[in-house]
Formats: C-alpha cells, structure tokens, sequence
C-alpha cells in the first residue's frame, strides 16, 4: 500500500483543520477562562501545567510515534497480522504506563505543593488532573495504528470532541466553582480535562471497533508473511520509543525547574508572590497563543513520520527528499505570516483574546517561535520517521541547556523579570531548529528552490507585516477589538493571495485542502489567482 503525496498531504490537512477547530475552541477556553478565574487563577494552571504534562509524557511514553512507524512498515510489506500485533503490544504496553503515571501524580502531589512548587493551591489540581494521564495512553495506542495507515479522520474526531467537552465543561464548572475560591475553581477546570480525554478514547475505540476490517482490506499482500515475535516487537516498539520520550520530556522537564527557578530568582529581584503568580499567568497566555498558528506543522509532522518510514522501508530516497521538502515549504509557508502577526499586533491581539495587553511584553518575544517551532516539528517528523530517534533527542538537549541558562540570567534582572523567561525559550527554540535542519541537510539530499521556498513566502510575509502596522492604525477609530479582527483577517487573506499571485502556492496545493479544495481550487484557477 504505496501512498500517494496526495494521501500525505491531505492526511496532514485533515489533522490541521480538526486542530483549527479545536484551536477556536481553545480561543473560546482563552477568552472567557482568564475573566472567571483571574490571573491568579491561569498563575495556577501555568504552575501544574508542567506536572502534568510531564505525567502525559510518561505515559505515552513516545509510543504513538513508534507505532505510527511499525504500522507504516508492515502496511508496506503488506502484513496485516504484523499491523495488528503492534497494536496489541503497544497497548499492554501503555495501559501499564498510563496507570503508573496517573498513582505517580496522586502520590507526589503533597511532594510538589509543599516542597517543590511550595503553593498549597496546586495539591487539589493535580489530585483531580491525574486521571487524565491514564486516557492519554489508551488512546495513544490507538492514534498510533490509525496514523499509521495514513488515516488521520479518527484522531481528527476524537480532538474536536475532547475539546467540545473540555472547553464547554471548563467554563461550566469555573462558573460554578468560582464563589468557593480560586483553586476548586481551577481543580474544576482540571476535571474537565480528564473528561474530555475519555470522550477521545471511547471516540477511537468506537472508530477502530467499526473502520478495522475496511482499512486492512486496504493493505496489499505480499508473499513474504511476518512472523516476527511480540517479545521482539516490543523491543523493537521499546527501542524506537524511548528516545522519541526523551526528545518529548526534557522541554517539560525544563519547564518543570522554570516552576522552582523563574519564582526564586523573580524573589529574589524583588517580586511577591502575588506579582510572580500574575507573571506567570502572563507567560503561560503568551506560550498558548504563540503556539496557536502551529496547527499546520503538527499536523504535518504526525502525517510525516508514517510517510517517511514508508518511503525509508522501500528504500526510496527521492521520495524521502521530496516529503522532507514539502515539510519544509509548509512550516515556513505558514510560520512566516503568523509571526507577522503576533510580532505587530501583540498588544492588541492580547487585549483582544485575554483583556491583558500585559501578555503582549513575552507574546512578542515568542512570536518567533512561530518560524523556528514550525520548523523543529517538521525535521522532527523526517528524522523520526527515519528511525534517527536520537538525532533529535541531542539537538533538543542542546536547546534546553541555552534555554536554562538564558531563564537563569534573565529573570533574576529588576528591569526583565518574565520577559527574560520568555527569551530563553525563544533561543532554546531557535537553536533546536538551527541543529535539526542541520541534521536533516546531513541524512537527506535536500535540494532546496530558495527562491521559491524562502524568498517568495519572507517577501509576502514583510508586506503583510507593512500591512498589519498601517491598516490598524487606519481601522483604530472603530474600537481596538474591531479593528485587531479586521487587520488580522484581511492582512492574512493579502498574504495568501500574493503567494498565490507569485506561484509559491499552487493549483495541486489547494485541491489538497478536505472537501472544499477541488472548488476553490477551480474558482481561484479561474478567476487567474492560481498556476498549474
């Protein structure tokens, strides 16, 4: 089963428009959540968010990505017991792990309110959250086999009804909790989470119950049968796994230690709790919507990686070149305006989504991360789906170090504070890019158009960013709100109709879009905005 450039791309889009959705969910949460729990409040979730991500991590324990990748290759020897034995494995494999990391959080939480985050209002949050660790991981097993195959409509379901069910409970129960103090009002937004969770695994268990003898029948078969061992399928699972944990668990590793670090060292340059909690909630916006416009380069890299390994087991190398190139292309095609936006427009994007034009100070610092975290997803996506899993672990270890050091000088600065956090994670970013195209320059003979894939979209993205000063200015006398929605919109639509209008973006690349592509596609071809 040989897929196609079309299957990559619209798997990768498929996942990106459920995502958008689930981001405009997300946009709701982060409108109306600060104005019921406070920044005191999204103080506290920033506080836990690293606890349980890290317990998420473990979890998992990188397992969706080695599936993805061992259901890819025996999809493309043809091996159909070979697909399902990887799932069976991996999911004994992740239900052990789900358990241990969801007993982990309920036995640490007095550890990490009262020792290492030292906040008595965290022990009930981390208390209630720790179920969710546990349907991270079923669910994990799951994603992983259907990603595998390329069908990316299940994970694409079960994300917009989490978020439906997260989003909507979240707002229910801060509502309600809120009168009874600030930390039952977010251990309410925390059971929210575990619920949403469930909805996704019992989404995808429901799909797999009912899709499973379609998508086989899709596999071709070969003549050599696979006969390879569980024992040594789990090694195998083990070995490509572990390192993809490490590459995820040591960013959240380090956000862990900003907890403990970025407060003292904010202590000890003369901030209150009060202030450092209010900081923190700052910071905590600004990383969430800074990684907003990303939708795109995850998407691609979850659809990569199976793509890559496919292309890497039938040992085609132009193949592998040709997906690394597309990867890249799209994270900059849509890295490059996001920054734009973000960087002009902090302030009001701010004032607009959160009612704190205060997020704007490290928003604008991490709007770079919008280029550079694109472009570490996609050479992630390449270097996984080659089986260099150790490759990436290295070049993130890098980055956490300048990121470490960076938070340790500047946020102990009267005159920085938490714009010097923010810093250090925009150039831990930026080296991780700088390494991993490095890396992939290294493995693949990536043969790069710099005009069209550098020059055209970094043109189109400075006449947007032209466009986003002086049209705000202009719409300013309808209100900062009306007029950040109307500048963001039309200088987003101006920056793809000059892509267009240069030949970066074609005809093929919008008819890959779900649904609506082929129309739109013959409408813009039509009306002369495309090229062949």
């Amino acid at each position: 089963m040989l897929m196609t450039e079309e299957s990559f791309l619209r798997g990768a889009f498929i996942l990106a428009l459920s995502s958008g959705i689930s981001r405009v969910l997300g946009i709701v949460y982060i409108i109306f959540i600060p104005r019921i729990i406070l920044d005191e409040g999204m103080g506290l979730i920033q506080l836990v968010k690293p606890i349980h991500y890290f317990a998420v991590v473990i979890a998992i324990l990188g397992m969706p990505t080695a599936v993805s990748i061992l259901v890819a290759e025996k999809a493309a020897q043809g091996s159909i017991p070979g697909v399902f034995r990887v799932l069976r494995v991996s999911f004994l494999i992740l239900v052990a792990t789900g358990l241990g990391a969801c007993g982990a959080m309920w036995a640490s939480a007095s550890f990490f309110s009262g020792h290492v985050i030292k906040d008595p209002g965290v022990y009930l949050i981390i208390l209630v959250m720790a179920p969710s660790a546990f349907f991270y991981a079923l669910g994990g097993a799951f994603r992983g086999f259907f990603q595998g195959l390329q069908h990316m409509t299940p994970t694409a379901v079960s994300q917009v009804l989490d978020q439906i069910v997260r989003v909507v409970l979240t707002i229910t129960l801060a509502i309600w909790l809120m009168p009874h103090g600030v930390e039952l009002a977010v251990a309410g937004t925390a059971m929210a989470v575990v619920a949403g969770e469930f909805v996704s695994v019992l989404t995808l268990f429901t799909f797999f119950m009912v899709q499973k003898q379609s998508l086989v029948a899709k596999i071709a078969r070969r003549s050599r049968p696979d006969y390879e061992p569980g024992r040594k399928l789990c090694k195998r699972l083990l070995r490509l796994a572990l390192p993809i944990v490490l590459t995820t668990v040591l960013w959240p590793i380090m956000q862990m230690l900003d907890t403990v670090l970025i407060p003292e060292r904010m202590q000890a340059a003369g901030f209150d709790q009060a202030q450092i909690r209010e900081l923190m909630g700052y910071l905590g916006m600004a990383l969430t919507l800074s990684q907003l416009p990303n939708i795109i380069t995850v998407a691609m890299s979850t659809s990569l990686i199976p793509a890559i390994s496919e292309a890497a087991t039938l040992g085609s190398k132009r193949l592998v070149a040709k997906r690394t190139r597309e990867a890249i292309r799209i994270a900059l095609i849509f890295g490059l305006p996001s920054f734009a936006a973000l960087f002009v427009l902090a302030e009001p994007i701010s004032q607009l989504l959160f009612s704190y034009p205060q997020v704007g100070a490290p928003l604008r610092i991490l709007a770079i991360g919008t280029i550079t975290l694109g472009t570490i997803q996609a050479t992630t996506g390449v270097l996984e789906g080659m089986s260099l899993v150790m490759i990436p672990v290295k070049n993130l270890l890098v980055g956490v170090g300048v990121k470490f050091v960076c938070n340790y000088l500047l946020t102990g600065i009267p005159g920085v504070g938490i714009t010097g956090a923010a810093w250090g994670t925009t150039l831990g970013w930026l080296v991780v890019a700088f390494l991993n195209v490095y890396s992939v320059c290294q493995q693949v003979d990536l043969r790069i158009n710099v005009k069209e894939v550098l020059l055209k979209p970094v043109g189109a993205a400075l006449i947007t960013a032209l466009s986003l000063h002086y049209l705000f200015d202009t719409l300013h006398v309808l209100g900062p709100n009306t007029a950040t929605l109307l500048t963001v919109t039309w200088s987003m639509s101006l920056y793809f109709l000059l892509l267009m209008m240069m030949g970066a973006i074609h005809e093929k690349d919008v008819r890959l879009l779900p649904k609506v592509g082929t129309p739109l596609a013959d409408w813009l071809y039509t009306w002369g905005f495309l090229r062949k």
